[in-house]
């Protein structure tokens, strides 16, 4: 199965609307839905309705106390579940505005807060590596940081990661690099490090 190109979080209690787009400018009726999970490229919503693939949305997401986003998306799956049917949608239409709110605010809208449980840098990076869904290649992928390298990172093996690289995760993992390093000690030049040839099962 083919990664995603940006981050998710699963979130709770964010309401949602759908509309189904017709040909050329009509609107369906107002159908609710709940977010399951978001990012600045897409969401999954869990429905009454059954849809099929390629099917055009409007779409209105409230987040509660924060913002109302309002923009466009296609299906591009759908599942069974206890509740009605799991839509995963692509943004087709979204303010810049609001993909920036997505991209840098993305985890205060997420069920667990990382950065205030996880007080160890290493423990902070997998932890939200965690709840974004991301796997290890899928952060490598999205940041440059080679796999091995952030293997090692996250394992406690390299302690001070060069300010670059840790720029880069953070970037990746959608938190300013203070965040990142919370309370843990932080020096430019840290020893050097031996990359190991082993790829540990994450």
């Amino acid at each position: 199965m083919q990664g995603r190109s940006s981050p998710r979080v699963k979130v709770r209690d964010i309401p949602a609307t759908i509309r189904r787009k017709g040909f050329p400018f009509t609107l369906g009726k107002a159908e609710p839905a709940r977010v399951v999970d978001i990012g600045p490229k897409g969401l999954s919503l869990s429905c009454e309705s059954t849809l099929v693939p390629d099917t055009r949305l409007a779409l209105t997401v409230i987040i509660p106390d924060k913002r109302t986003i309002k923009c466009s998306g296609t299906v591009r799956n759908i599942r069974k579940s206890d509740k009605g049917y799991l839509l995963g949608i692509e943004f087709t239409k979204l303010s810049s505005k609001d993909r920036e709110y997505l991209t840098t605010n993305i985890l205060e809208i997420a069920e667990v807060d990382v950065l205030e449980t996880c007080r160890m840098l290493k423990d902070r990076i997998r932890g939200l590596r965690t709840v974004l869904e991301l796997t290890v290649s899928e952060l490598s992928d999205l940041t440059g940081v080679p796999h091995d390298r952030i293997v090692q990172i996250e394992y406690g093996m390299e302690k001070t990661p060069p300010k670059d690289i840790l720029e880069s995760l953070a970037a990746g993992l959608g938190v300013s690099l203070d965040n990142l390093l919370g309370d843990d000690p932080y020096t430019e030049e840290g020893p050097e490090v031996e990359v190991l040839p082993t790829r540990y099962a994450v």
